[in-house]
């Protein structure tokens, strides 16, 4: 399959199938004969689903372009291919459901746009906001006592302040993202809103431990 590149170094289309070298819509099944590409290693999920490369996505339009790519390119829509054909169906399928299940999850997404922006990863930058810990801390302290003494009350409580941090965290990821995928005057102010996106999204994942914690009780 051949492409052009952009100035980030990701793939652009129109390309062609590998098979019936009609131009295609998304890199990993073609639109019109159906046949699996092969996978590089470097495709972009935003890409993969034909979405745009944005954190605020239409979930009800990735749900479709996930099923409808997945339809062809699962391996019982092959049976009667090559062996060969049948195991890169399998390859691209799995490739399919992991860019699915990473954009689908908002959390997940942020992370994953984060480090296509030129963001750190989670394993490279652990910070959080100014303050944030210390908040968690207390949280988590009263959410083991609540569950030792059985308060039911107080774990409803929790719940409901979970729920408004973890959801106040997504508002303000997607604030940010916006502000970042506007016209930025210097590197220096994109590298520091990349910075506060890692915080944000690393402040995401402590919350969910919690209420993963109070779910499990």
């Amino acid at each position: 399959m051949s492409g052009m590149m952009d100035d980030s170094g990701e793939q652009t289309f129109p390309a062609k199938c590998a098979k019936c070298n009609k131009t295609i819509s998304t890199p990993l099944v073609c639109d019109y004969c159906s046949a699996p590409q092969e996978l590089t290693g470097a495709e972009d999920y935003f890409a993969m689903l034909g979405m745009p490369r944005k954190f605020d996505l239409d979930v009800k339009a990735l749900r479709r372009k996930f099923l409808a790519l997945n339809r062809h390119a699962h391996p019982d829509y092959h049976t009667g291919d090559s062996p060969e054909v049948r195991r890169l169906s399998l390859r691209v399928s799995a490739s399919i459901n992991n860019a699915y299940r990473t954009l689908l999850d908002p959390a997940a997404r942020a992370g994953y746009l984060l480090e296509r922006l030129g963001g750190k990863s989670s394993a490279n930058d652990k910070s959080v906001p100014v303050g944030f810990l210390e908040t968690m801390m207390m949280m988590q302290e009263e959410l083991h006592e609540a569950i030792s003494q059985s308060d039911q009350r107080e774990l409803a409580r929790l719940t409901e302040v979970l729920k408004n941090q973890h959801d106040g965290l997504l508002a303000k990821i997607a604030k940010t993202f916006a502000t970042f995928q506007q016209d930025l005057p210097c590197k220096a102010m994109r590298e520091e809103t990349l910075d506060e996106l890692r915080k944000q999204v690393n402040a995401v994942a402590y919350v969910r431990k919690l209420q993963t914690m109070n779910n499990d009780q």
